[in-house]
């Protein structure tokens, strides 16, 4: 499997990531400190970073992605599209991401 950082240039390249499965979207958000879903049973699931943690600053917003695993097949590729933009507008996105 590529470096998590080669798999993500890849996916923001890509206009239309129809490739891509939900271990290897999982993966890119752990890599970029987001906490695992909480419930993890169902196939809606949420990556949160930032949010209630009492040492971030005041201003400083949480940040959530939603992914849906859809067992052993590929995503649908709205998520990775809207993976990649809220990483983007968050600022989330390494800069030899781009």
């Amino acid at each position: 499997m590529p470096s998590w950082k080669k798999l993500l240039r890849r996916m923001v390249a890509d206009r239309n990531p129809k490739s891509y499965t939900y271990d290897e979207a999982a993966g890119i958000l752990e890599q970029l400190l987001f906490d695992p879903p909480r419930n993890p049973s169902g196939s809606h699931r949420k990556f949160r970073r930032g949010i209630a943690d009492p040492a971030a600053p005041s201003g400083e917003r949480g940040v959530i992605i939603g992914l849906v695993d859809a067992g052993s097949g590929k995503m649908n590729p709205e998520y990775i599209k809207q993976m990649v933009q809220t990483l983007r507008d968050n600022g989330l996105l390494p800069p030899d991401c781009e």
